[in-house]
């Protein structure tokens, strides 16, 4: 029994950014398929699986405020959990962003910048299987390393598209929305990377 206490954050981690994996595979379906704009069902249907990440989160958090042991500090526990429910909100904002400014084209981008968010994902979500064994893993350091190298696939990814947005020129509208996207994209890659920093600062800081 004392086992699954220690283990519970751990759990909680990996459970919790599941939302997020969950928002970024929807995220793909819906830009896959994009004809003219975002319907009503589609926001609807984000805005559920942010709203369960939502309800998870309190519940993790109501269960730490009453913790007097945890397996790292409590105050790592709190920023890196926050962290994941953030990643499931920029996801989540990518969309609303589509939906608020009517977009009728994506960013010629868009698609790739979902691909290197969701090589991320995929990336964090075996961090984050390894982070339990902290203590003694040996894979944990490269695999956050691996995380922050595809993050830096977005950074350049968003400077290109940024230039060529400008160079192109155009719609003030049209651009201003494309900008709009492209910054709540590359806010995605970034949110992600956060999360693995403050896993490795965890680790350091626990170890």
């Amino acid at each position: 029994m004392k086992k699954k206490e220690v283990n519970y954050y751990f759990k909680s981690f990996a459970e919790s950014f599941d939302f997020a994996i969950q928002a970024i595979n929807y995220l793909e379906v819906v830009v896959d398929n994009f004809k003219d704009g975002i319907t009503e069902e589609q926001k609807s249907k984000m805005h559920l699986i942010e709203h369960d990440a939502d309800l998870y989160l309190r519940d993790a958090l109501e269960r730490l405020a009453k913790e007097f042991i945890t397996p790292i500090e409590s105050e790592d526990i709190l920023s890196i959990i926050r962290s994941i429910d953030d990643a499931t909100d920029y996801i989540e904002d990518v969309l609303i962003n589509m939906y608020i400014y009517n977009a009728k084209k994506l960013p010629s981008c868009t698609t790739k910048f979902i691909g290197i968010i969701k090589r991320e994902c995929n990336a964090l979500a075996v961090v984050l299987d390894e982070f339990p064994n902290f203590k003694r893993s040996k894979i944990l350091k490269d695999k956050i390393m691996e995380v922050l190298s595809i993050e830096e696939e977005g950074d350049k990814l968003f400077l290109t598209s940024m230039r060529e947005l400008y160079q192109n020129g155009g719609d003030l509208r049209d651009i201003y929305i494309a900008e709009t996207i492209i910054r709540s994209l590359e806010s995605c890659c970034d949110i992600i990377e956060v999360i693995a920093q403050g896993i490795d600062e965890a680790v350091m800081k626990n170890s």
